[in-house]
């Protein structure tokens, strides 16, 4: 092989692609360095292995016929199973110098595609869930906003008894609207911002939630209990937002019919996690329903006044700090989020173990 040749094949081992040579039969007779690197074979010792032992079974009747043929190219995308434990992909590019006085085979390039591959996925399952996301929110756009045009039309030959009932509805719908607009705007914030890790203070984020979401129209009676046996570091907006969505679902869905409705907000941090747990005696989520609360503008109930978004951003929200979300629920009883994120600590602290507990009605 001419020197020029050697020069570009060494210029490969700083790269993600995999040379490699083979004789006339196949065998590697030359391996880049990258080999190991991408694959965890080391150069030497694929040498004299035959090439067709790395493509897929089903595809090596094919690719010998075509490599046979002297002059002829192949490019192809196959997937190899690493000595590394894992799959990598590639793009294949076969010249065929059988008939090269100098080569004498095969030469092959391995392009590694994995990360684009991962990409291409990822960008593509966010460019499928946008499609999804804006059709059902113009979908629900529309429909309070065909609502109240609807009643406001039905205004001009009412009487004033039925302007009011019909003004009331309208109210509603439009009310119902604003609560969307509302939701899109925080899964947008939520969407684009990126994470921000700083001390909390998860006694106090809760506190300011529950002032923000009382509701002087339905009283309910909140337990608190806190328990810090160390600092707590994560995104605050994305910690308020996951506890301002569930504790206004829990205000929001509790039974009228029930003396007195309760909430129960548990958190505990440790130095690897916050667990968060509240716990309502409202209405409670059907079996039916319990398997669908997450997805993207789903209602458990007809008569819900929500958009279908807030447990879809909870659950996205949690997902993007690297947490897990649980529920448990019966109808008629009541129901339980338990949430479970990581404590992102960015500096050691000891701290005394603090337990508080609040009841306020």
């Amino acid at each position: 092989m001419i020197k020029s040749d050697w020069f570009l094949l060494e210029l490969f081992a700083y790269s993600k692609t995999i040379v490699l040579i083979t004789d006339d039969q196949f065998n590697i007779r030359y391996s880049s360095t990258t080999s190991e690197s991408i694959l965890g074979y080391p150069s030497v010792g694929i040498l004299g292995k035959n090439i067709f032992d790395f493509v897929p079974p089903a595809n090596r009747k094919t690719w010998r016929n075509s490599l046979l043929k002297a002059g002829s190219n192949k490019n192809a995308s196959i997937e190899i199973d690493s000595n590394l434990g894992k799959k990598i992909s590639f793009n294949v590019s076969v010249t065929n110098k059988i008939g090269d006085e100098e080569i004498q085979g095969l030469v092959i390039l391995l392009h590694d595609v994995t990360d684009q591959k991962q990409k291409y996925s990822e960008l593509k399952k966010k460019n499928d869930h946008l499609e999804q996301f804006i059709y059902k929110a113009f979908h629900d756009l529309r429909s309070p906003v065909h609502s109240a045009i609807g009643l406001l039309g039905l205004l001009k030959n009412a009487n004033e008894t039925e302007q009011k009932n019909y003004l009331h509805k309208a109210e509603k719908k439009l009310l119902k609207l604003e609560n969307l607009i509302n939701d899109v705007c925080k899964f947008y914030q939520v969407d684009k911002m990126a994470v921000l890790l700083q001390s909390v203070d998860i006694k106090n984020l809760i506190d300011e939630e529950i002032e923000l979401i009382k509701d002087i129209n339905r009283p309910v009676c909140f337990q608190l209990d806190f328990k810090t046996c160390a600092p707590l570091f994560s995104d605050a907006f994305r910690l308020k937002t996951i506890v301002g969505n569930l504790i206004s679902n829990a205000v929001k869905y509790s039974d009228l019919k029930k003396e007195k409705s309760l909430i129960k907000i548990n958190t505990e941090v440790t130095e690897d996690q916050l667990i968060i747990s509240i716990a309502d005696n409202g209405i409670g989520i059907s079996k039916d329903s319990i398997g669908q609360i997450f997805n993207l503008f789903y209602r458990a109930t007809s008569s819900s006044s929500g958009s279908g978004l807030g447990l879809y951003i909870v659950k996205d929200t949690i997902e993007r700090l690297g947490g897990t979300i649980n529920v448990k629920s019966q109808a008629g009883v009541g129901t339980e989020f338990i949430v479970t994120l990581p404590n992102q600590q960015t500096q050691a602290a000891e701290v005394r173990p603090v337990s508080d507990t609040v009841i306020s009605c």
